[in-house]
């Protein structure tokens, strides 16, 4: 079943088990008791167990006494010290976002972004994500129209910021990004499959390319339950000595 070499048998089968809560699992769902899992896959208890404890602290599983295993509604990391698209970060973490539905909007009049991205017309580009296939995030991407012509006839891909790069040389190299705490206002609710109130994070993004000009600005709110920010502190008076 399992041929990896030189990696942990219950490292395997965590990978495989994963695979399948993905994609044929929802949050809440039940998974199949050890014993099952043991002779579905033909590993030991043992083996069954170490995986499961492992997703269990991955807290991609939730035990509950007497009950069972349960899958549970997952937490994207993300890594604030790096540039990237929410899309190419959660690619690394093995994560499927897709797209529910996109738009797209020209804005002559004004609007604040302008002032931010120093242009006179902006492209905005909507779009519901899924994360996993649960409604996760609402994304407004701003963009001077100028710098990327019919884009909204090109764009084909996941990953916007990959797309920009590759369509329009448009390349990331620093960015500012602040987030917020706030409720779900109620068409987001709509869109998010959920209640009107509920705990939302809202990022506002502004980035920049390398000779430090702003082309890009993005506005998202996820489903704060779904998240994790990371951010990495260190001490300049130690770094420094």
């Amino acid at each position: 079943m399992f041929t990896r070499k030189g990696i942990p048998l219950y490292v395997q089968l965590k990978d495989k088990l994963l695979k399948d809560i993905k994609e044929n699992y929802k949050v809440g769902d039940i998974i199949p008791a050890e014993i099952k899992i043991e002779k579905q896959y033909e590993v030991s208890r043992i083996t069954v167990r170490k995986a499961i404890e492992e997703l269990v602290k991955d807290n991609v599983l939730e035990k509950k006494q007497g009950r069972g295993t349960f899958v549970k509604e997952q937490k994207v990391l993300y890594d604030a010290n790096s540039i990237g698209s929410l899309t190419q970060r959660l690619a690394k973490q093995k994560d499927i976002l897709k797209t529910k539905s996109i738009e797209f909007q020209i804005i002559e009049n004004e609007h604040y972004v302008k002032d931010l991205l120093k242009c006179d017309k902006l492209l905005c580009i909507k779009r519901t994500r899924l994360l996993n296939n649960i409604p996760f995030a609402l994304m407004l991407n701003y963009l001077d129209l100028t710098k990327v012509p019919e884009l909204e006839n090109k764009y084909n891909i996941e990953s916007l910021y990959t797309f920009l790069q590759n369509e329009y040389n448009i390349e990331f190299y620093n960015a500012k990004e602040t987030v917020e705490a706030k409720n779900a206002t109620k068409e987001e609710a709509e869109k998010l499959e959920i209640h009107k109130r509920d705990a939302l994070l809202s990022l506002h993004r502004l980035s920049y390319d390398k000779n430090n000009n702003p082309v890009e600005y993005s506005d998202i709110v996820i489903k704060a339950d779904m998240y994790k920010h990371i951010i990495i502190l260190s001490n300049d008076k130690v770094s420094n000595i």
